[in-house]
């Protein structure tokens, strides 16, 4: 019955992280009127000197047009502008992957006869997080970020990819502009 507990856990966690929805947070300069931001241009995100943050990054060339067409949707449909003519903010976006585990302990107990058996399960996956950065222009100060993060799986497809990544960007970007 201990078993078929654990493994009844075990599926059940596996689910979760399979279907698992972007987790987002937000933060934002107080000072900006945020009203006032109608243009954006991109820029690249800057490089990191850190071995262990270069070796994480994720971006390539597809995830990166990915990002930037769901950014450009979302901030087209907010009535916002891309523009390389003196822009109002500048957006940039980071990728990255991390290892993950999870550990789940499913129960000892104590009966009639003594201790009765349990077990833990330990379940390794990877966590991906994208943020994105609005930075002002003249000051080179961030302005607003939003940071989304899921669970990701190695074998996805395209379309899944885009897919994942379009839901991320609606999520992140659902809280901007931030209320006054």
């Amino acid at each position: 019955m201990n078993a078929s507990k654990g493994l009844l856990l075990l599926c059940a966690v596996l689910l979760a992280a399979g279907c698992s929805s972007v987790s987002v947070s937000h933060d934002f300069d107080s000072q900006t009127n945020f009203a006032n931001l109608r243009t954006y241009s991109w820029i690249a995100a800057p490089e990191s000197t850190s071995e262990s943050v270069q070796k994480e990054l994720q971006t390539n060339s597809l995830i990166e047009g990915r990002v930037k067409a769901a950014v450009n949707r979302q901030l087209a449909a907010k009535g916002l502008k891309e523009t390389t003519q003196d822009p109002d903010f500048l957006v940039a976006f980071h990728t990255g992957v991390q290892d993950k585990t999870d550990i789940q302990s499913w129960g000892y107990g104590y009966g009639y006869w003594g201790m009765r058996g349990g077990g833990v399960s330990t379940i390794h996956y990877q966590e991906g997080t994208l943020i994105l950065d609005f930075i002002d222009p003249k000051g080179k100060n961030l302005i607003w970020r939003g940071v989304g993060k899921k669970v990701v799986s190695e074998r996805t497809t395209p379309e899944k990819s885009e897919k994942e990544i379009n839901q991320a960007v609606e999520r992140i970007l659902s809280k901007y502009p931030p209320s006054p």
